[in-house]
């Protein structure tokens, strides 16, 4: 029976006999297996990792239910990967939203002292005076003024070729710059009436007296619009808010004077601005008319956009020729640089050129200058321009006075009272010969503008551009992923690092890594 049995056994088919790479195959994979013990230790790891479902992967009585978690939890991987990938990017974007803040500190102080006056710029719109053209020995200056201000091309090259000749006239002021024109022709400082704080005329406060005992309460200075007064330059005055401190200023706008009669050129530009910066700048001025009274309420504003985002400011850029950097700063280099590579010079020197450019003369003006800036000025206004003719930046910090302005008729009896302490300097600045005669107080109306400036609140306003999503804002968001999608947190990752480390060291150190690991 028994051999039968053994008869049988032998006799029978048996196991399949392996082939040789079958069995190299096998024996690989088991010392693979028993040198690393790799999947024992995986299903260890699921079992004891802080991410919940994957034991179920590894341990769990039915196949199915395996394959039902395996799926689950490789599409959560990869939907928590996909949405991770998705916060870098935006937290890669910097996102940024604006804060409000109002400055309420140190407010004793701040209410005993005051609230730091702008710098108000105030821009004649008489360029030339008719009195300076017509004054004895100008007729060439007044021919080339003339048609300079008409810009005609044929004109103009008509002028060059005149100019070019010996014996011309307008030869002798060839030399004669743009800039002096404007500045020996403009209005005379002294048309700026007067000037008030607190019943104290400018004159008078200790505030703008300088080291050598010079009151500096205004300066002038050259733009493209004509002659400006810059008052307060240096921004030393202060002042409290409301009839408290407001400054009150009264110029003279010498209508008769005028050598256009254009109405709409009538009066000045008006801008306010911080100290170190210049009213020229500012592209949008005020137009303030004579036979008004300008009452304007200011607001400081401080804006602070985000140094870290390219697109909201630019931190790189330093001062300028005409001052701390701003937009308008920016534009006008670029028309000066632009003057300055093709015709060597520019119109109007920069506030602080120091010997950068030099000023072009009337005759550079008339054969180059002025055919050039117009056509800076066609391609910089045109907003179909693909490649834009100037790239400024924003700058990262800017100090904004916003105004508020308000106006009135200036009334008879003002007029009247001013007529008898002004009738002397009214009378040394006409001019009959010139139709110029200031000699009642409807000439008064007709070219007296009065402002009065004033803050209408002693708090400061900061914007300020902050970044909304920071490495916080990722991480949390990278948390709550995790943990709702796969139920994973930082003790988890932890804990991959470990079993990944120790699985590699077992494999390719073997017993004496596991020796030591233990």
């Amino acid at each position: 029976m028994d051999r039968e049995a053994s008869n049988v056994s032998v006799g029978g088919p048996g196991p399949r006999k392996r082939s040789q790479a079958d069995r190299r195959k096998s024996t690989a994979w088991d010392h693979f297996h028993r040198d690393t013990k790799f999947f024992d230790d995986l299903k260890e790891f699921s079992n004891d990792t802080s991410a919940h479902g994957v034991k179920f992967i590894f341990d769990s009585p039915l196949r199915i239910i395996k394959l039902l978690f395996l799926f689950i939890s490789t599409f959560m991987l990869i939907y928590a990967l996909y949405t991770i990938c998705a916060r870098v990017v935006h937290f890669k974007s910097m996102p940024s939203g604006t804060e409000y803040k109002i400055i309420l500190t140190d407010e004793a102080k701040r209410r005993n002292h005051g609230i730091k006056f702008p710098t108000i710029t105030v821009c004649s719109l008489n360029k030339v005076k008719k009195s300076f053209l017509y004054n004895e020995g100008n007729e060439p200056i007044k021919e080339y003024f003339e048609i300079v201000e008409k810009g005609d091309s044929k004109i103009l090259a008509d002028l060059v070729r005149r100019m070019n000749e010996s014996n011309s006239e307008l030869s002798q002021i060839s030399n004669l710059t743009y800039e002096s024109l404007i500045e020996n022709g403009g209005p005379a400082k002294d048309r700026v009436l007067y000037c008030k704080q607190r019943a104290q005329y400018c004159e008078e406060l200790p505030i703008f007296i300088n080291e050598h005992g010079v009151n500096e309460w205004f300066s002038m200075e050259n733009s493209m619009k004509g002659r400006c007064w810059r008052v307060n330059p240096n921004g030393q005055l202060r002042g409290k808010m409301g009839d408290y401190g407001a400054l009150k200023l009264a110029f003279w706008a010498d209508v008769q004077d005028y050598f256009t009669q254009e109405g709409e050129n009538f009066g000045f530009l008006v801008s306010f601005h911080d100290n170190d910066t210049y009213g020229s700048t500012f592209m949008a001025q005020y137009h303030m008319s004579p036979g008004l009274y300008y009452k304007v309420g200011l607001k400081l504003d401080r804006i602070s956009w985000n140094e870290q985002k390219i697109e909201s400011c630019n931190a790189s850029v330093g001062r300028t020729t005409y001052g701390s950097y701003n937009e308008g700063s920016c534009v006008l280099e670029c028309k000066d640089r632009s003057l300055n590579d093709s015709c060597g010079c520019v119109n109007i020197l920069p506030p602080e050129n120091n010997g950068k450019y030099r000023p072009c003369t009337l005759m550079e003006w008339a054969s180059c200058g002025l055919s050039h800036y117009e056509e800076w000025y066609k391609n910089f206004t045109d907003t179909n321009r693909e490649n834009p003719v100037c790239e400024c930046d924003t700058a990262c910090e800017e100090i904004i006075y916003q105004p508020d302005i308000s106006t009135s008729a200036i009334s008879q009896e003002y007029a009247d009272s001013i007529e008898q302490p002004v009738q002397g300097v009214l009378q040394y600045w006409s001019n009959e010969e010139l139709n110029i005669s200031y000699s009642n107080s409807e000439d008064i109306l007709s070219n007296l503008m009065v402002m009065e400036v004033l803050f209408t609140s002693m708090q400061e306003v900061v914007v300020k551009e902050t970044i909304v999503y920071d490495w916080n804002d990722l991480l949390s968001d990278i948390g709550g992923v995790l943990g709702l999608f796969l139920g994973a947190s930082t003790i988890t990752f932890i804990e991959f690092i470990i079993f990944f480390i120790v699985s590699v060291t077992k494999r390719c150190c073997k017993t004496s890594a596991t020796r030591w690991l233990s």
